[in-house]
């Protein structure tokens, strides 16, 4: 039990890198107006949908993308004394949990293309290190947990332990407002947290490495295929393929809402950053609750159809978003405001609880299903190609919520931008729901039963 609560830690670490990257730094790079910040980049479209930041944050995602698959087989191959999976984590952490600091002091002056650049190039850079340590990560969950039973117990495991970190790593609104009460600049408090942040991430994805010997626990055996071989079986795999689809929409939609909640905060609920900690903790308190009666009701229902249920339901709490009104503290529409808003977060929080556990549950049957095919076990490829479709919604999720600001407005005088995120988010889900009714669950489960099932 130790060894695997040091090895779930370790996703407590890259996901408190990946809310630098993705929450903290676009709240830098596009500040709304009157919060001490500055624009750091132009807020210029070009072709009539693209920002410079996400023109930037497109092109990191697709180099984070392109690396999956390449990561994943050489993973997969690699016959290190470390081993294969080990090697990588040791090759990813520096740079992984290095890099996103950069983002906070940008070599130019606000608006400058230096900054653009700058840009551009951290989040590629960030994404190819944070692909080399996750991608083998993930294909461990499925080498030391060997049914579905214990994928989803040690799938819980990790979003559980995991709780703490990932407070910390949406606490930087609350500490924010600390440091801005301690008289520190905006830009000086902001740095400050990141910087604290990253110290907590190199310590958690360290434990992994420690933790886990692939000699004595990992039950696997290196492919001989070559990189296109593995690539088209991968892809040929019609269960995976099914679940990748419906995985996508979903992906883009969680991803938009993430780094929205300091704009609610702030543009809708006209309070502080550090009010933004308060919708978190609801959603936390909301995950931590429903961890159980999720796992128990995955275990009854099956992967396919907790997940259709936790989609649906996160769809509905988004889509409630929108019937907020932009108001101030004590306005005639601050306690309607304040209902919908926490209610849609306790909601919330119980798909959330779904989301941490159920794709690495169904990522592992599909590993079975073609360990039983071909005789390999390729975890690291699968995750590698899902990395390749979904990454890349990462970009487009941050240049769609860009392109709203833009647009529509991130600010008090024009806030439809923010207004519209929940349910452009809740939309994309309910369309994810729908094709998640197309994965062959019942097929995948029958092949890799064990006999006399």
């Amino acid at each position: 039990m130790a060894r695997r609560i040091l090895y779930a830690l370790g996703s407590s670490g890259f996901q408190l890198t990946d809310r630098i990257v993705v929450v903290v730094a676009i709240y830098f790079y596009l500040p709304p107006e009157g919060r001490g910040l500055e624009m750091q980049v132009s807020q210029h479209l070009f072709l009539g949908i693209f920002t410079v930041y996400g023109l930037a944050s497109v092109l990191g995602r697709v180099f984070d993308a392109l690396s999956d698959p390449l990561v994943g087989h050489a993973s997969d191959r690699s016959r290190s004394r470390l081993g294969r999976r080990r090697s990588f984590l040791i090759y990813g952490i520096l740079p992984m949990v290095g890099l996103p600091p950069l983002l906070f002091w940008p070599p130019g002056p606000p608006g400058s293309a230096a900054n653009a650049l700058w840009l551009a190039a951290l989040l590629s850079l960030y994404f190819i290190a944070f692909t080399v340590y996750v991608a083998p990560y993930l294909a461990l969950m499925p080498e030391i947990a060997w049914d579905a039973k214990e994928r989803v117990n040690l799938s819980t495991l990790m979003a559980l332990v995991g709780i703490p970190a990932t407070i910390l790593g949406m606490a930087w609104v609350k500490a924010y407002d600390w440091a801005a009460v301690a008289g520190w600049a905006p830009a000086t408090a902001l740095r400050g947290v990141v910087l604290v942040t990253t110290a907590v991430a190199l310590v958690l994805c360290a434990l992994p490495i420690l933790a886990v010997d692939e000699k004595r626990y990992c039950r696997s055996i290196p492919p001989d295929f070559s990189f296109w071989s593995a690539f088209r079986t991968t892809v040929g795999n019609a269960p995976f393929r099914r679940y990748l689809v419906a995985q996508l929409p979903f992906i883009l939609g969680v991803n938009m809402i993430q780094p929205a909640i300091a704009y609610y905060a702030t543009v809708v609920l006209g309070r502080s950053e550090g009010f933004g900690f308060n919708l978190v903790a609801a959603l936390f308190v909301s995950i931590l609750v429903s961890f159980l009666p999720v796992n128990l009701y995955a275990r009854r229902a099956g992967p396919k159809r907790a997940m259709i249920a936790c989609v649906s339901l996160f769809a509905l709490a988004m889509i409630a978003l929108g019937a907020l009104h932009p108001d101030a503290p004590g306005g005639p529409h601050d306690r309607w405001n304040l209902a919908i808003v926490f209610g849609s977060m306790i909601l919330a929080g119980i798909p959330v609880a779904g989301f941490v556990t159920l794709p690495n549950v169904i990522v592992g049957q599909v590993v079975d299903y073609d360990s039983v095919r071909t005789g390999a076990h390729r975890a690291a490829m699968y995750f590698g190609v899902q990395g390749l479709a979904t990454k890349s919604l990462y970009g487009v999720a941050g240049a769609i919520l860009a392109f709203l600001f833009a647009r529509y407005g991130n600010s008090a005088a024009e806030p439809l931008g923010v207004l519209l995120v929940g349910p452009v988010a809740g939309g994309l889900c309910l369309v994810s729901a729908l094709l998640f009714l197309r994965y062959p669950e019942r097929e995948v489960a029958v092949l890799t039963a064990p006999q006399g099932d």
